[in-house]
């Protein structure tokens, strides 16, 4: 609780303490059985087709229902959304339909796209961005570049309450800016007849405020910044 406390990670509503966690503690979160993000997306793709899917609910089924390098079925191809999703993450296609117009459609629409690239997990170049990534030795085995070993993939931090309570190296950088912020705290509240503690210390200064005071509290935020 100390070293949540001194990573300013404890805050409280009322009388009822909470714990702080940005959200770059861990930019992603779980897809849930509400897809309201699609629908937005839905709403501001412009259609090509009349009966066209946003691409967005699409991809989220084939990456929910298939590895990179499946094959994956539309057998109604209208647009070609289908294998237009596909190809961009990865996977084979086969589309289907009985109307020319559509497949004219989908051939210009797949033909004239542009897709994302993507390392290869089993090739050399995968391999070694991907220790690189995990900060672990490169693997010297024969790569094959099978695209269902799937690709290189981003990583991103997730930051964890026990990450924080554990972590001795919070109680070093404390005390280093408490010897610094303690006189400055005292200096202020000396300043403004204030008992305040750390926490209770206000974002802006007060306009009426002598210039000491307002010298202090920049100084402070400075430091705490």
């Amino acid at each position: 609780m100390a070293r949540l406390y001194r990573a300013q990670r404890l805050t409280y509503a009322g009388k009822t303490l909470r714990f702080v966690r940005p959200f770059s503690d861990f930019a992603f979160q779980t897809y849930s059985d509400i897809w309201d993000d699609t629908r937005q997306a839905g709403f501001a793709t412009p259609k090509q087709y009349v009966v066209q899917t946003a691409a967005r609910v699409i991809g989220r089924c084939i990456l929910m229902a298939s590895d990179p390098g499946d094959l994956v079925l539309d057998p109604a191809c209208g647009s070609g959304t289908t294998a237009y999703v596909a190809e961009q993450w990865g996977r084979r296609w086969i589309t289907v339909d009985t109307s020319r117009v559509a497949l004219a459609l989908a051939r210009a629409r797949i033909m004239g796209a542009r897709y994302p690239s993507y390392l290869l997990a089993d090739s050399t170049e995968g391999k070694n961005k991907e220790a690189e990534v995990s900060g672990a030795e490169p693997v010297n085995t024969a790569s094959f570049r099978d695209i269902r070993h799937g690709f290189v993939y981003e990583r991103v931090p997730h930051i964890t309450l026990r990450d924080i309570a554990h972590n001795a190296e919070i109680d070093v950088i404390w005390e280093k800016f408490h010897a610094i912020l303690e006189p400055l705290r005292e200096q202020l509240n000396a300043e403004v007849g204030q008992t305040w503690r750390e926490w209770e210390i206000p974002r802006e200064a007060d306009d009426g405020w002598a210039e000491e005071a307002q010298a202090l509290h920049r100084q402070w935020t400075k430091t705490t910044s």
